[in-house]
Protein backbone atom coordinates (compact mmCIF):
# COMPACT_ATOMS: atom_id res chain seq x y z
CA UNK A 1 0.00 0.00 0.00
CA UNK A 2 1.33 3.64 -1.15
CA UNK A 3 1.91 5.91 1.95
CA UNK A 4 1.70 9.53 1.50
CA UNK A 5 4.23 11.80 3.42
CA UNK A 6 3.41 14.95 4.68
CA UNK A 7 6.45 16.97 6.06
CA UNK A 8 5.74 19.96 8.64
CA UNK A 9 8.98 22.53 9.24
CA UNK A 10 8.43 24.23 12.58
CA UNK A 11 7.78 23.34 16.08
CA UNK A 12 5.85 26.52 17.41
CA UNK A 13 2.21 27.11 17.67
CA UNK A 14 1.17 26.67 13.86
CA UNK A 15 3.08 23.27 12.91
CA UNK A 16 2.00 21.39 16.38
CA UNK A 17 -1.67 22.73 15.86
CA UNK A 18 -1.64 21.13 12.33
CA UNK A 19 0.52 18.21 13.35
CA UNK A 20 -2.13 16.70 16.02
CA UNK A 21 -5.09 17.65 14.12
CA UNK A 22 -3.54 15.71 10.69
CA UNK A 23 -2.85 12.82 13.24
CA UNK A 24 -6.17 12.74 14.42
CA UNK A 25 -8.10 12.53 10.91
CA UNK A 26 -5.72 10.81 8.85
CA UNK A 27 -4.94 6.66 9.13
CA UNK A 28 -1.35 5.69 10.14
CA UNK A 29 -0.98 2.85 7.97
CA UNK A 30 -1.30 5.37 5.08
CA UNK A 31 -0.40 8.87 5.69
CA UNK A 32 3.29 9.86 7.65
CA UNK A 33 3.50 13.00 9.43
CA UNK A 34 6.92 13.89 10.25
CA UNK A 35 7.79 17.44 11.63
CA UNK A 36 11.30 19.29 11.90
CA UNK A 37 12.10 21.36 14.83
CA UNK A 38 15.49 22.57 16.08
CA UNK A 39 14.78 21.55 19.13
CA UNK A 40 12.61 18.61 20.58
CA UNK A 41 10.47 20.54 22.54
CA UNK A 42 7.71 23.20 22.06
CA UNK A 43 8.57 26.41 23.93
CA UNK A 44 5.60 28.17 25.59
CA UNK A 45 6.74 31.88 24.51
CA UNK A 46 4.11 34.11 26.12
CA UNK A 47 5.42 32.79 29.27
CA UNK A 48 9.14 33.61 29.06
CA UNK A 49 8.72 36.36 30.71
CA UNK A 50 7.72 34.89 33.66
CA UNK A 51 10.93 32.53 33.66
CA UNK A 52 12.66 35.88 33.63
CA UNK A 53 10.90 37.22 36.82
CA UNK A 54 11.17 33.71 38.79
CA UNK A 55 7.84 33.47 38.15
CA UNK A 56 7.57 29.72 36.35
CA UNK A 57 10.61 27.57 36.45
CA UNK A 58 11.65 26.83 32.52
CA UNK A 59 10.37 23.68 32.75
CA UNK A 60 6.70 24.80 33.03
CA UNK A 61 6.84 26.76 29.90
CA UNK A 62 8.01 23.53 27.54
CA UNK A 63 6.72 19.97 26.31
CA UNK A 64 8.55 17.38 24.72
CA UNK A 65 6.98 16.91 20.88
CA UNK A 66 7.37 13.37 21.11
CA UNK A 67 4.48 13.34 24.20
CA UNK A 68 2.68 16.14 22.68
CA UNK A 69 2.44 14.04 19.10
CA UNK A 70 2.60 10.50 19.49
CA UNK A 71 1.89 8.88 16.02
CA UNK A 72 4.14 12.10 14.50
CA UNK A 73 7.72 11.28 13.34
CA UNK A 74 9.44 14.18 14.62
CA UNK A 75 12.85 15.16 14.21
CA UNK A 76 15.42 17.46 14.87
CA UNK A 77 18.07 17.60 11.82
CA UNK A 78 18.12 21.02 10.60
CA UNK A 79 16.52 21.79 7.25
CA UNK A 80 19.11 23.47 4.53
CA UNK A 81 16.80 23.70 1.73
CA UNK A 82 12.83 23.42 -0.32
CA UNK A 83 13.36 21.84 -3.90
CA UNK A 84 9.64 22.54 -4.79
CA UNK A 85 9.80 21.50 -8.14
CA UNK A 86 11.09 17.94 -7.17
CA UNK A 87 9.07 18.01 -4.08
CA UNK A 88 11.08 17.60 -1.54
CA UNK A 89 13.63 19.14 1.39
CA UNK A 90 17.33 19.29 1.56
CA UNK A 91 18.04 18.54 5.96
CA UNK A 92 21.78 18.08 7.27
CA UNK A 93 21.90 14.28 8.81
CA UNK A 94 23.33 13.16 12.27
CA UNK A 95 26.77 12.64 10.74
CA UNK A 96 26.29 16.13 8.86
CA UNK A 97 25.78 14.74 5.37
CA UNK A 98 22.91 16.32 3.28
CA UNK A 99 20.06 14.17 3.38
CA UNK A 100 17.02 14.47 1.05
CA UNK A 101 13.52 13.63 2.00
CA UNK A 102 10.32 13.34 -0.67
CA UNK A 103 6.72 15.07 0.27
CA UNK A 104 3.58 14.99 -1.10
CA UNK A 105 2.50 17.91 1.07
CA UNK A 106 4.60 20.42 2.43
CA UNK A 107 3.68 22.79 5.89
CA UNK A 108 6.00 25.74 6.03
CA UNK A 109 5.40 26.74 9.61
CA UNK A 110 9.51 27.84 10.53
CA UNK A 111 8.46 30.96 11.78
CA UNK A 112 11.13 34.37 11.36
CA UNK A 113 14.11 34.51 13.36
CA UNK A 114 15.88 36.80 15.82
CA UNK A 115 17.92 39.57 13.71
CA UNK A 116 19.71 41.95 16.31
CA UNK A 117 22.08 43.40 13.93
CA UNK A 118 19.63 46.00 12.55
CA UNK A 119 20.93 48.33 15.49
CA UNK A 120 24.92 48.97 16.37
CA UNK A 121 26.30 46.53 19.36
CA UNK A 122 22.85 45.19 19.92
CA UNK A 123 23.98 41.75 18.51
CA UNK A 124 27.23 42.35 20.96
CA UNK A 125 25.85 43.36 23.85
CA UNK A 126 22.03 43.10 24.19
CA UNK A 127 19.79 39.42 25.57
CA UNK A 128 17.42 38.68 22.84
CA UNK A 129 13.76 36.85 24.21
CA UNK A 130 13.24 34.27 21.65
CA UNK A 131 14.11 30.50 23.25
CA UNK A 132 14.05 29.03 26.75
CA UNK A 133 18.00 29.26 26.98
CA UNK A 134 17.26 33.23 26.48
CA UNK A 135 15.34 33.37 29.43
CA UNK A 136 17.19 31.43 31.96
CA UNK A 137 20.55 32.91 30.30
CA UNK A 138 18.83 36.68 31.13
CA UNK A 139 17.17 35.88 34.79
CA UNK A 140 20.87 34.52 35.96
CA UNK A 141 22.28 37.48 34.38
CA UNK A 142 19.85 40.15 36.18
CA UNK A 143 20.78 37.81 39.88
CA UNK A 144 24.33 38.46 39.13
CA UNK A 145 24.06 42.03 38.44
CA UNK A 146 22.42 42.21 42.34
CA UNK A 147 24.93 39.91 43.35
CA UNK A 148 27.87 42.55 41.83
CA UNK A 149 26.16 45.62 43.09
CA UNK A 150 25.85 44.10 46.60
CA UNK A 151 29.71 44.11 46.98
CA UNK A 152 30.49 47.08 44.57
CA UNK A 153 32.33 50.14 46.30
CA UNK A 154 32.34 52.65 43.68
CA UNK A 155 28.43 54.24 42.89
CA UNK A 156 28.54 54.75 39.76
CA UNK A 157 29.09 51.46 38.91
CA UNK A 158 26.88 50.20 41.30
CA UNK A 159 23.89 52.18 39.28
CA UNK A 160 25.46 51.03 36.22
CA UNK A 161 24.86 47.56 37.84
CA UNK A 162 21.20 47.46 39.02
CA UNK A 163 20.02 49.52 35.24
CA UNK A 164 17.69 47.45 33.54
CA UNK A 165 16.98 48.53 29.65
CA UNK A 166 14.20 47.08 28.10
CA UNK A 167 13.96 47.98 24.00
CA UNK A 168 10.44 47.54 22.52
CA UNK A 169 7.04 48.38 23.80
CA UNK A 170 5.22 45.41 22.63
CA UNK A 171 3.37 42.20 24.06
CA UNK A 172 7.13 41.24 24.97
CA UNK A 173 9.05 44.71 25.70
CA UNK A 174 6.02 45.17 28.56
CA UNK A 175 6.20 41.93 29.99
CA UNK A 176 9.53 41.68 30.50
CA UNK A 177 9.92 44.71 31.85
CA UNK A 178 7.36 44.44 34.51
CA UNK A 179 8.65 40.76 35.44
CA UNK A 180 12.46 42.39 35.66
CA UNK A 181 10.38 44.94 38.21
CA UNK A 182 8.76 42.35 39.97
CA UNK A 183 11.90 40.11 40.31
CA UNK A 184 14.19 43.39 41.36
CA UNK A 185 11.49 44.20 43.94
CA UNK A 186 11.15 41.21 45.60
CA UNK A 187 15.08 40.59 45.91
CA UNK A 188 16.45 43.78 47.18
CA UNK A 189 15.35 43.16 50.93
CA UNK A 190 17.45 40.22 50.84
CA UNK A 191 20.58 42.25 50.07
CA UNK A 192 21.78 44.90 52.39
CA UNK A 193 23.39 47.02 50.83
CA UNK A 194 21.07 47.60 47.71
CA UNK A 195 18.18 50.34 48.00
CA UNK A 196 15.18 50.79 46.19
CA UNK A 197 16.07 54.01 44.78
CA UNK A 198 19.58 52.12 43.09
CA UNK A 199 17.05 50.21 40.68
CA UNK A 200 16.48 51.98 37.34
CA UNK A 201 14.22 49.67 34.85
CA UNK A 202 13.71 52.05 31.65
CA UNK A 203 11.24 50.78 28.93
CA UNK A 204 12.23 52.11 25.42
CA UNK A 205 9.60 52.74 22.66
CA UNK A 206 9.97 54.56 19.23
CA UNK A 207 6.07 54.70 18.92
CA UNK A 208 3.98 57.13 21.00
CA UNK A 209 1.99 54.43 22.92
CA UNK A 210 2.82 51.17 24.09
CA UNK A 211 1.14 48.10 23.26
CA UNK A 212 -0.29 49.29 19.91
CA UNK A 213 -2.13 46.00 19.18
CA UNK A 214 -5.08 46.96 21.75
CA UNK A 215 -7.31 49.57 22.65
CA UNK A 216 -6.11 53.41 22.95
CA UNK A 217 -7.80 52.96 26.66
CA UNK A 218 -5.95 50.00 28.01
CA UNK A 219 -2.63 51.69 26.43
CA UNK A 220 -3.25 54.50 28.67
CA UNK A 221 -3.65 52.47 31.52
CA UNK A 222 -0.71 50.24 30.77
CA UNK A 223 1.59 53.16 30.30
CA UNK A 224 0.07 54.54 33.74
CA UNK A 225 0.61 51.43 35.87
CA UNK A 226 4.22 50.80 34.46
CA UNK A 227 5.18 54.23 35.64
CA UNK A 228 3.45 53.87 39.13
CA UNK A 229 5.04 50.55 39.45
CA UNK A 230 8.52 52.39 39.03
CA UNK A 231 9.29 51.69 35.45
CA UNK A 232 10.62 54.82 33.21
CA UNK A 233 8.90 54.04 30.49
CA UNK A 234 10.41 56.13 27.75
CA UNK A 235 7.96 56.86 23.94
CA UNK A 236 8.80 58.11 20.48
CA UNK A 237 12.70 57.09 21.60
CA UNK A 238 14.62 55.06 19.13
CA UNK A 239 17.79 53.12 20.15
CA UNK A 240 20.67 53.73 18.01
CA UNK A 241 23.55 52.13 19.12
CA UNK A 242 24.12 49.52 21.94
CA UNK A 243 27.47 49.07 24.16
CA UNK A 244 28.64 47.79 27.30
CA UNK A 245 27.99 51.09 28.75
CA UNK A 246 24.36 51.44 27.69
CA UNK A 247 21.91 52.90 25.01
CA UNK A 248 22.85 55.60 22.77
CA UNK A 249 19.46 57.22 21.20
CA UNK A 250 19.10 58.90 18.00
CA UNK A 251 18.65 62.66 19.58
CA UNK A 252 22.20 61.68 21.16
CA UNK A 253 21.00 60.86 24.64
CA UNK A 254 22.34 58.07 26.16
CA UNK A 255 20.88 55.77 29.02
CA UNK A 256 23.06 53.90 31.36
CA UNK A 257 22.94 50.48 31.90
CA UNK A 258 24.64 46.82 32.21
CA UNK A 259 21.65 45.20 30.74
CA UNK A 260 20.00 44.98 27.72
CA UNK A 261 17.12 42.85 26.53
CA UNK A 262 16.21 43.35 22.81
CA UNK A 263 12.70 42.23 22.18
CA UNK A 264 12.34 43.87 18.54
CA UNK A 265 13.98 43.03 14.99
CA UNK A 266 13.19 39.84 13.35
CA UNK A 267 13.67 38.44 10.23
CA UNK A 268 13.32 35.86 7.21
CA UNK A 269 14.31 32.52 8.20
CA UNK A 270 17.02 31.01 5.45
CA UNK A 271 14.59 28.62 4.37
CA UNK A 272 11.88 31.03 3.53
CA UNK A 273 14.73 32.98 1.86
CA UNK A 274 15.70 30.75 -0.08
CA UNK A 275 12.47 30.02 -2.01
CA UNK A 276 11.89 31.82 -5.44
CA UNK A 277 8.23 32.23 -4.78
CA UNK A 278 6.25 35.34 -4.11
CA UNK A 279 6.86 37.31 -0.59
CA UNK A 280 5.80 40.21 1.06
CA UNK A 281 8.05 41.80 3.41
CA UNK A 282 9.51 38.64 3.76
CA UNK A 283 6.81 36.81 4.56
CA UNK A 284 5.66 34.27 2.26
CA UNK A 285 2.24 35.15 0.24
CA UNK A 286 -0.01 32.47 0.20
CA UNK A 287 -3.82 31.84 -1.46
CA UNK A 288 -6.91 32.38 1.11
CA UNK A 289 -6.40 28.26 1.83
CA UNK A 290 -2.98 29.26 2.80
CA UNK A 291 -1.22 27.24 0.04
CA UNK A 292 1.41 28.83 -1.95
CA UNK A 293 0.84 30.88 -4.93
CA UNK A 294 1.47 28.36 -8.26
CA UNK A 295 1.44 25.22 -5.65
CA UNK A 296 -1.24 23.27 -4.46
CA UNK A 297 0.34 20.71 -2.16
CA UNK A 298 2.66 23.44 -0.58
CA UNK A 299 1.17 25.37 2.51
CA UNK A 300 2.46 28.25 4.79
CA UNK A 301 1.09 29.23 8.36
CA UNK A 302 2.06 31.40 11.47
CA UNK A 303 5.18 34.23 11.11
CA UNK A 304 6.37 33.12 8.07
CA UNK A 305 3.68 33.53 5.82
CA UNK A 306 1.61 36.51 4.53
CA UNK A 307 -1.95 35.19 5.89
CA UNK A 308 -5.41 36.86 4.94
CA UNK A 309 -8.18 36.86 7.74
CA UNK A 310 -11.14 36.54 5.73
CA UNK A 311 -13.21 37.41 8.57
CA UNK A 312 -12.12 41.31 8.34
CA UNK A 313 -10.43 40.93 5.16
CA UNK A 314 -6.79 41.79 7.27
CA UNK A 315 -3.38 40.54 7.58
CA UNK A 316 -2.98 37.82 10.68
CA UNK A 317 -0.98 39.64 13.18
CA UNK A 318 1.74 37.04 14.41
CA UNK A 319 0.36 35.60 17.74
CA UNK A 320 -0.12 32.54 19.29
CA UNK A 321 -4.15 32.45 19.32
CA UNK A 322 -3.67 33.14 15.04
CA UNK A 323 -1.30 30.64 14.44
CA UNK A 324 -3.31 27.56 15.93
CA UNK A 325 -6.48 28.35 13.93
CA UNK A 326 -4.10 28.54 10.85
CA UNK A 327 -2.35 25.06 11.65
CA UNK A 328 -5.80 23.63 12.36
CA UNK A 329 -7.24 25.33 9.49
CA UNK A 330 -4.74 24.06 6.96
CA UNK A 331 -4.32 20.47 8.22
CA UNK A 332 -8.39 20.63 7.46
CA UNK A 333 -7.50 21.63 4.16
CA UNK A 334 -4.92 19.09 3.57
CA UNK A 335 -7.78 16.76 4.37
CA UNK A 336 -10.09 18.02 1.74
CA UNK A 337 -7.30 18.19 -1.15
CA UNK A 338 -6.78 14.17 -0.34
CA UNK A 339 -10.72 14.17 -0.51
CA UNK A 340 -10.54 15.91 -3.50
CA UNK A 341 -13.03 18.32 -2.02
CA UNK A 342 -12.81 22.02 -2.18
CA UNK A 343 -10.72 24.18 0.60
CA UNK A 344 -11.43 26.60 2.98
CA UNK A 345 -10.20 30.34 3.26
CA UNK A 346 -8.81 30.73 6.81
CA UNK A 347 -11.13 32.62 8.74
CA UNK A 348 -11.11 33.45 12.63
CA UNK A 349 -12.44 35.58 14.93
CA UNK A 350 -10.09 37.01 17.16
CA UNK A 351 -11.04 35.95 20.73
CA UNK A 352 -9.10 39.32 22.71
CA UNK A 353 -5.99 40.18 23.71
CA UNK A 354 -4.12 40.25 27.07
CA UNK A 355 -0.97 41.63 28.59
CA UNK A 356 0.52 41.51 32.21
CA UNK A 357 2.24 44.40 33.48
CA UNK A 358 3.72 43.03 36.44
CA UNK A 359 2.42 43.38 40.12
CA UNK A 360 -0.38 41.58 39.73
CA UNK A 361 -1.33 44.12 37.07
CA UNK A 362 -2.62 43.40 33.25
CA UNK A 363 -4.76 44.84 30.58
CA UNK A 364 -7.06 42.81 28.49
CA UNK A 365 -9.47 42.71 25.44
CA UNK A 366 -11.91 39.34 25.47
CA UNK A 367 -14.97 39.21 23.62
CA UNK A 368 -15.35 43.07 23.17
CA UNK A 369 -15.08 43.91 27.23
CA UNK A 370 -12.38 45.57 28.34
CA UNK A 371 -10.82 45.04 31.66
CA UNK A 372 -7.37 45.93 33.65
CA UNK A 373 -5.97 45.85 37.05
CA UNK A 374 -5.90 42.51 39.18
CA UNK A 375 -9.35 41.03 37.42
CA UNK A 376 -7.25 41.26 34.14
CA UNK A 377 -4.21 39.41 35.53
CA UNK A 378 -6.37 36.96 37.00
CA UNK A 379 -7.93 36.54 33.93
CA UNK A 380 -4.91 36.50 32.18
CA UNK A 381 -2.96 33.82 33.83
CA UNK A 382 -6.26 31.34 33.98
CA UNK A 383 -6.39 31.79 30.42
CA UNK A 384 -2.78 30.91 29.92
CA UNK A 385 -3.00 28.59 32.31
CA UNK A 386 -5.46 26.50 30.36
CA UNK A 387 -3.45 27.04 27.04
CA UNK A 388 -0.31 25.45 28.71
CA UNK A 389 0.37 22.07 26.33
CA UNK A 390 -0.27 19.61 28.54
CA UNK A 391 -2.13 19.01 32.30
CA UNK A 392 1.22 18.14 33.45
CA UNK A 393 2.52 21.50 32.64
CA UNK A 394 -0.60 23.48 34.05
CA UNK A 395 -0.39 21.59 37.48
CA UNK A 396 3.43 22.88 38.01
CA UNK A 397 2.51 25.88 36.27
CA UNK A 398 -0.59 26.46 38.87
CA UNK A 399 1.09 25.41 41.69
CA UNK A 400 4.12 27.73 41.02
CA UNK A 401 2.01 30.55 41.01
CA UNK A 402 0.21 29.68 44.08
CA UNK A 403 3.70 29.10 45.84
CA UNK A 404 4.44 32.64 45.29
CA UNK A 405 1.09 34.12 46.91
CA UNK A 406 3.15 32.83 49.60
CA UNK A 407 6.89 32.36 49.65
CA UNK A 408 9.04 34.78 47.94
CA UNK A 409 10.63 34.20 44.57
CA UNK A 410 13.90 31.96 44.24
CA UNK A 411 17.30 34.52 43.96
CA UNK A 412 19.38 31.37 42.91
CA UNK A 413 21.00 31.36 39.90
CA UNK A 414 22.83 28.91 37.91
CA UNK A 415 26.71 29.93 37.47
CA UNK A 416 28.55 28.07 35.30
CA UNK A 417 31.93 28.34 33.62
CA UNK A 418 31.04 28.48 29.69
CA UNK A 419 34.02 27.68 27.60
CA UNK A 420 35.18 30.44 26.40
CA UNK A 421 34.78 31.28 22.69
CA UNK A 422 36.09 34.28 20.27
CA UNK A 423 33.07 36.85 19.89
CA UNK A 424 32.34 40.57 18.89
CA UNK A 425 32.27 43.73 20.45
CA UNK A 426 30.84 46.98 19.37
CA UNK A 427 32.25 50.17 21.43
CA UNK A 428 31.09 53.98 20.92
CA UNK A 429 33.37 56.71 20.65
CA UNK A 430 34.63 57.63 24.35
CA UNK A 431 33.42 54.28 25.47
CA UNK A 432 36.50 52.19 27.83
CA UNK A 433 36.91 49.01 26.44
CA UNK A 434 39.52 48.45 29.40
CA UNK A 435 40.99 51.24 32.03
CA UNK A 436 44.48 51.29 33.31
CA UNK A 437 44.55 48.89 36.42
CA UNK A 438 41.96 46.68 35.66
CA UNK A 439 42.65 42.55 35.74
CA UNK A 440 43.17 41.46 32.31
CA UNK A 441 41.10 39.21 30.55
CA UNK A 442 40.70 39.47 27.29
CA UNK A 443 42.70 39.75 24.11
CA UNK A 444 41.69 42.18 21.39
CA UNK A 445 41.70 42.61 17.60
CA UNK A 446 40.49 46.08 15.96
CA UNK A 447 38.26 45.04 12.57
CA UNK A 448 36.94 49.22 12.31
CA UNK A 449 38.04 52.02 13.89
CA UNK A 450 40.27 53.24 16.38
CA UNK A 451 41.11 53.24 19.72
CA UNK A 452 43.55 55.71 21.74
CA UNK A 453 45.51 54.30 24.61
CA UNK A 454 46.06 56.45 27.35
CA UNK A 455 48.27 56.62 29.75
CA UNK A 456 47.42 57.74 33.45
CA UNK A 457 50.44 58.98 35.38
CA UNK A 458 48.99 61.48 37.26
CA UNK A 459 46.80 63.46 34.10
CA UNK A 460 45.81 61.33 31.00
CA UNK A 461 47.43 61.41 28.28
CA UNK A 462 46.92 59.60 24.67
CA UNK A 463 50.09 58.32 23.62
CA UNK A 464 48.59 56.10 20.67
CA UNK A 465 46.16 55.53 18.08
CA UNK A 466 45.68 52.60 17.28
CA UNK A 467 43.47 51.08 13.80
CA UNK A 468 42.09 48.56 11.91
CA UNK A 469 43.98 45.18 12.10
CA UNK A 470 46.23 46.19 15.27
CA UNK A 471 45.78 44.02 18.48
CA UNK A 472 46.25 44.69 22.12
CA UNK A 473 46.09 43.67 25.01
CA UNK A 474 48.34 40.75 24.91
CA UNK A 475 51.39 41.83 27.28
CA UNK A 476 49.02 41.78 30.37
CA UNK A 477 47.70 38.27 29.63
CA UNK A 478 51.12 36.85 28.85
CA UNK A 479 52.51 38.13 32.08
CA UNK A 480 49.70 37.70 34.35
CA UNK A 481 49.88 41.62 35.66
CA UNK A 482 46.64 43.97 35.70
CA UNK A 483 46.38 46.41 32.60
CA UNK A 484 49.18 49.29 32.49
CA UNK A 485 47.33 51.63 30.07
CA UNK A 486 43.67 52.44 29.78
CA UNK A 487 42.24 51.73 26.14
CA UNK A 488 39.66 54.38 25.04
CA UNK A 489 37.88 53.88 21.69
CA UNK A 490 38.64 57.31 19.63
CA UNK A 491 35.89 56.51 16.64
CA UNK A 492 32.82 54.02 16.63
CA UNK A 493 34.86 50.78 17.22
CA UNK A 494 34.70 46.78 16.43
CA UNK A 495 36.69 44.28 17.65
CA UNK A 496 37.01 40.74 18.07
CA UNK A 497 37.22 39.65 21.28
CA UNK A 498 39.18 36.43 23.06
CA UNK A 499 39.08 35.43 26.72
CA UNK A 500 41.75 34.79 28.67
CA UNK A 501 41.83 30.85 28.60
CA UNK A 502 41.25 30.71 24.72
CA UNK A 503 44.14 33.26 24.13
CA UNK A 504 47.04 31.09 25.87
CA UNK A 505 46.12 28.17 24.92
CA UNK A 506 46.48 28.63 21.58
CA UNK A 507 49.48 30.92 22.24
CA UNK A 508 51.05 28.01 24.28
CA UNK A 509 50.11 25.41 22.21
CA UNK A 510 51.43 26.73 18.66
CA UNK A 511 54.84 27.28 20.27
CA UNK A 512 56.41 30.13 18.97
CA UNK A 513 53.52 32.21 19.33
CA UNK A 514 54.63 33.54 22.50
CA UNK A 515 57.70 34.72 20.72
CA UNK A 516 55.85 35.88 17.54
CA UNK A 517 53.80 38.20 19.35
CA UNK A 518 56.57 39.56 21.11
CA UNK A 519 58.56 40.50 17.55
CA UNK A 520 55.38 41.47 16.12
CA UNK A 521 54.68 44.47 18.77
CA UNK A 522 57.41 46.15 17.17
CA UNK A 523 56.65 44.73 13.73
CA UNK A 524 53.21 46.69 13.90
CA UNK A 525 54.72 49.38 15.43
CA UNK A 526 54.11 51.08 11.64
CA UNK A 527 50.87 50.99 12.32
CA UNK A 528 50.77 52.91 15.97
CA UNK A 529 50.17 56.94 15.63
CA UNK A 530 52.17 58.02 19.11
CA UNK A 531 50.11 61.59 19.31
CA UNK A 532 51.61 62.13 22.85
CA UNK A 533 53.82 61.19 25.76
CA UNK A 534 57.03 60.94 26.44
CA UNK A 535 59.38 60.36 23.24
CA UNK A 536 61.71 58.14 25.46
CA UNK A 537 58.97 55.97 25.52
CA UNK A 538 59.43 53.46 22.81
CA UNK A 539 56.70 52.34 20.01
CA UNK A 540 57.17 48.78 21.61
CA UNK A 541 56.38 50.29 25.32
CA UNK A 542 53.32 51.93 24.24
CA UNK A 543 51.12 48.82 23.28
CA UNK A 544 52.15 46.49 25.74
CA UNK A 545 48.68 46.34 28.16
Amino acid sequence: MTTSRIVIIGGGFAGIKCASTLRKQLPKNIFEIVLFNKENHMVFHPLLAEVVGASLSPEDVIAPLRQMLPGVHCRTEDVRNIDLSQNRIEYEGYDSSTRYLSYDHLVIACGGIVNLGTIPGMADHAFPIKTIGDAINLRAHIMQQFEKAEVCDDPLEKLRYLSFIVVGGGYSGVEVAGEINDLAKSSRRFFQNIEQEDISITLIHSQNQLLPEIGEELREFAYKKMQQAGIKVMLKSKVAVATPEGVGLSDGKSIMGATIVCTIGTKTAQIVEKLIVEKKNGRLVTKADMSLLDYNNVWAIGDCAQIINSFDNKLSPPTGQFAERQGRQVANNIVQSFLKKPTKPFYFRPLGQLCSLGGHQAVAEMFGLRMSGFLAWFLWRGVYLLKLPSWSRRVKAGFDWAWQLIFSKDLSHLKTNVTERISHAHYEAGDYIFRQGDPASYFYIIENGEAEVIKENGKAEIIAVLGQGAYFGEMALLNDNPRNASVRAKTGLEVIVMGRKIFKEISNSLGPLNHALLKSIDRRSTEVEATQGDPRISRAELVRF
